[in-house]
């Protein structure tokens, strides 16, 4: 009974979440470049899409947004119940914390549906078949006529089936939330946050993944757009402390360079890299894209992502600021064998609704001949 996610999403609908309160895209491309305005909702949309692939955003999104801090997650006092409410409440347009079904957040594309929305319930105890008495949480539908015993729970449903459901009394537990879920079925998902290059635990285990695999190479070919010396790439453990880190080696240089050494233009387009070549089937969010990158490496760069890309069916969002970006992205996808893989998205408000304007390859030369602001 879970969505199948298998395919590529090829349209999205997002109602009241955060300042999407109704964005509509009627179509969707493998490889989707999206800007816009500071604060428009390009970092939202992703999170919506991330969201409707898996449960598991959710808790990832509220927690990088510094929404809720563990330190007093479900410490069992109604102050942190109703921290845990205002968190959880911190993705609804208007931070919205009402039970109303027209409150609530819908994610859909053409055939699937994902919404989130508060509810009441109440804790009542019900014998079992041992005759044990356990208790159970009821849904309530008119919680007026009730003065006590109601917990509010946030409530996540894949197409009208019931997939998550976090109480706000409860500890917002990250692994607890994780097992709880059933995987199957859900399309295969990472997420790159384009300001941190110091996860390299996370890219030791992603090379790991790939290691002694023909997806080497791609990683390999990425990394030589900023060094066309680098032979080979490996993760060294250092100490505890520092954990493994990439070190490179380089044509005509003796011993192992760190990759840290070499920018954290390169030292990000690793960490992409090697989200694309472990996503296959599967999507991968890319928020700034082009961050720490210098505009002459851009057009290289978008070049292997589209090869690499549909090679592995991998689905690609991807955010940026860049004139020069959207400029080498339209390059790229004016080439024949790349028209019908991308396209470009801005987002922009109209009155106070953000609403979104597709361009198709040649559309998208005039913008980036015209400078056509996207900032």
């Amino acid at each position: 009974n879970v969505a199948n996610f298998s395919d590529m999403i090829d349209s999205i609908s997002i109602e009241n979440f955060k300042n999407l309160s109704g964005l509509t895209i009627p179509e969707l491309s493998r490889i989707n470049l999206i800007s816009g305005k500071n604060n428009v909702g390009k970092s939202s949309l992703l999170e919506a899409l991330g969201i409707f692939i898996s449960d598991t955003e959710l808790l990832e999104i509220i927690t990088n947004r510094g929404e809720f801090h563990k330190s007093y997650q479900g410490s069992g006092n109604p102050a942190d119940s109703d921290r845990n409410l205002e968190a959880l409440s911190s993705i609804f347009t208007g931070r919205e914390k009402s039970c109303d079904e027209s409150k609530r957040i819908t994610i859909r594309d053409a055939e699937n549906v994902v919404t989130l929305g508060f509810q009441q319930f109440a804790q009542v105890s019900i014998p079992n078949e041992d005759g044990m008495i356990s208790p159970r949480f009821i849904k309530i539908d008119h919680p007026d006529h009730l003065t006590n015993n109601l917990w509010q729970a946030l409530v996540i449903t894949r197409n009208g089936i019931v997939s998550s459901r976090l109480f706000t009394d409860k500890k917002l537990d990250s692994a607890r939330f994780h097992d709880s879920l059933k995987q199957n079925g859900f399309k295969n998902l990472i997420v790159i946050d384009s300001t941190d290059n110091n996860d390299t635990e996370g890219a030791s285990s992603l090379w790991d993944r790939i290691t002694l695999t023909d997806k080497e190479q791609y990683v390999i070919e990425a990394l030589r757009i900023i060094e066309p010396g680098i032979e080979n790439i490996a993760f060294l453990e250092s100490s505890a402390f520092r954990g493994r880190y990439p070190v490179v080696k380089v044509k005509g240089i003796s011993g192992r360079i760190p990759l840290r050494s070499m920018g954290d233009g390169i030292n990000h387009i690793l960490s992409f890299i090697l989200a694309i070549v472990n996503c296959e089937d599967g999507c991968v969010m890319i928020d700034e894209i082009d961050n720490g990158l210098h505009y002459s490496v851009q057009k290289q760069l978008w070049e292997i992502i589209f090869k690499i890309s549909k090679k592995l069916n991998v689905q690609i969002f991807a955010t940026t600021h860049s004139s020069d970006c959207i400029s080498s992205f339209g390059k790229v996808l004016s080439a024949d064998d790349n028209m019908a893989e991308g396209q470009y998205i801005r987002l922009e408000y109209k009155g106070n609704k953000v609403c979104a304007t597709t361009y198709n390859p040649s559309e998208l030369d005039i913008v980036a001949a015209q400078n056509i602001e996207i900032r």
